[in-house]
């Protein structure tokens, strides 16, 4: 890899480190928001602001697109409205320490298809990095005495959801306008959740509106949501679909620092163990390349080398 191109990585991996910390403040803003109103109603008002806030932006990439372009951006709403849908349910019928492990369990996704999808196995550093991850998930979770039930299915199916999200915007985001892309998956999600709100006999709307439903929508609807997923869709294919999504796996942990800020919840030493072991799996390639270097062991797979 030349020096540009790795410069361009490395920019593009600390934009989606941003875009992990957009989604990770979300939870804290949210928390306070859907404790007065229903999640479903919450998270669809999110993206339909976030989709009028983007049009003005759009308009002019969205003139210029053809049907292909239109396919692919609805396309990767639906696979990202899926992972959301299933991942509520499941959480109404699970813990939220079972779902934020499960969720995550998509690095072990994204390892699995993206070999077969590229025609070659997983690097050795590759699955030693989302080991690192996994094992991260699992000391954040806390869970103890675990056992399978019917909402933990449904997490992981979500979690496929997300990991064939991942992979789809890694090859579709190098032939269509990105920002068109962008405008698509949001609207298309805006659909997806309101969709599922009035199936489920919920309101569009709230009968009463109050400063924690429009802090959280401000919030998660410019960051976690606009910059966000304009950031992802324009700088994730600058980087392999595993690391992206190991580092999309810091999301919990900056929720768990943004509670702290705003909820004035405490830091546990789990959050800071996990935390170290998903940033450990980030930086395995780089770390088994120094040291083999170092003691002669012969050439490992480089950071940039991961997939």
């Amino acid at each position: 890899m030349n020096e540009v191109t790795a410069r361009k990585r490395w920019i593009a991996e600390l934009l989606l480190i941003c875009v992990a910390a957009g989604w990770g403040i979300g939870f804290p803003v949210m928390k306070q928001a859907v404790a007065l109103h229903p999640v479903l109603m919450v998270l669809g008002l999110r993206f339909l602001l976030s989709t009028l806030v983007m049009l003005p932006f759009s308009a002019k990439s969205l003139a210029g697109i053809g049907g292909r372009t239109y396919l692919a951006g609805i396309s990767l709403g639906l696979l990202l409205g899926a992972a959301f849908v299933f991942l509520i349910l499941g959480l109404q019928t699970t813990t939220a320490s079972n779902t934020g492990f499960l969720a995550g369990l998509a690095v072990v996704w994204v390892l699995l298809l993206s070999g077969p999808l590229a025609g070659k196995l997983p690097s050795a550093s590759a699955i030693i990095a989302v080991l690192f991850g996994v094992a991260g998930l699992l000391v954040m979770s806390d869970m103890h005495d675990w056992h399978l039930q019917w909402g933990d299915s449904l997490v992981i199916i979500g979690s496929v959801f997300t990991a064939l999200h991942i992979l789809a915007l890694d090859k579709l985001s190098v032939r269509h306008d990105n920002t068109a892309l962008t405008f698509l998956q949001v609207a298309t999600m805006a659909a997806v959740i309101m969709l599922m709100q009035h199936a489920t006999g919920g309101e569009w709307f709230p009968q009463t509106w109050d400063g924690s439903l429009v802090w959280a929508l401000l919030v998660t609807a410019l960051f976690s949501t606009v910059i966000a997923f304009w950031v992802q869709t324009h700088y994730q294919r600058y980087t392999s679909p595993t690391r992206a999504v190991l580092i999309y796996n810091l999301e919990p942990v900056f929720s768990a620092l943004f509670a702290v800020w705003l909820l004035h919840e405490s830091l546990s030493v789990n959050v800071l163990l996990g935390g170290a072991l998903i940033l450990t799996g980030m930086c395995m390639p780089g770390l088994l390349s120094v040291l083999a270097q170092r003691f002669g062991k012969g050439k490992v797979p480089a950071a940039d080398a991961i997939d």
